[in-house]
């Protein structure tokens, strides 16, 4: 219920930023699911260090999925829709690139399959974010891309 001293652009907002909020709790809960998975594929015969692994993979690729739609629905909120696909694309990209980068070079992650695992949460975040955001971005602009 909304109090007589709120204005429409605050209430506007708010929901705006709900959808946000869903958003991200849905990129998080398919994240989970997948490493839920993938541990149960993976403990068997290779034990919890390499779940473990593969969480800190699933961590880093759901952060910069999470940034990504941040500042792509910022940019299309503020009539800067190119700007901030492009912006979502270098943060999305980048995160797990610069984790891939620095997870070569530490054995404990490299002999563990931290690359294989960055790889597998980066296509399950990429698909999962870019539906999410394309949704969230046609509410910002008023599109219709589907029904």
């Amino acid at each position: 219920m909304t109090s007589s001293s709120e204005t429409s652009p605050d209430v506007e907002r708010r929901e705006q930023w709900g959808g946000v909020r869903k958003s991200v709790g849905m990129l998080t809960a398919i994240v989970v699911a997948a490493w839920l998975v993938d541990a149960w594929i993976v403990v068997p015969s290779q034990g919890w260090g390499d779940a473990a692994v593969a969480g800190a993979a699933a961590g880093v690729c759901w952060l910069s999925s999470v940034l990504a739609l941040l500042v792509t629905i910022r940019g299309a909120k503020r009539q800067q829709a190119m700007a901030g696909a492009l912006g979502g694309i270098i943060v999305r990209t980048g995160g797990p690139l610069a984790a891939l980068a620095v997870g070569s070079q530490v054995p404990l992650l490299a002999g563990r399959g931290f690359g294989g695992q960055i790889v597998v949460f980066f296509l399950v975040t990429l698909a999962a974010e870019t539906v999410l955001v394309v949704r969230l971005a046609n509410r910002a602009l008023g599109l219709k891309m589907w029904r």
